[in-house]
């Protein structure tokens, strides 16, 4: 045997509703982008790279865009 409830909503209701729809999605994306962040922090490999780069960086071993284009021997103009 089934009980059927009825509820009844108050217009607070109904607005609070609303909102929670419209939020839900913001929620979503940051949860997985959480997710994500977890994933990359699990990585030793891919943490380590990253610490390589940061200190690449930090010790000037970088090229400009340019001095990219020009080793790789493209002229800027053409691209």
């Amino acid at each position: 045997m089934t009980t059927l409830v009825e509820v009844t909503f108050t217009e607070e209701d109904r607005e609070n509703i609303k909102t929670l729809a419209k939020e839900l999605p913001k929620l979503r994306s940051l949860v997985e982008e959480f997710i994500e962040t977890i994933e990359i922090l699990s990585d030793k490999n891919l943490m380590k790279s990253i610490r390589k780069s940061d200190r690449d960086i930090r010790e000037g071993r970088v090229l400009t865009f340019k001095e990219l284009l020009k080793e790789l021997g493209f002229n800027e103009k053409e691209i």
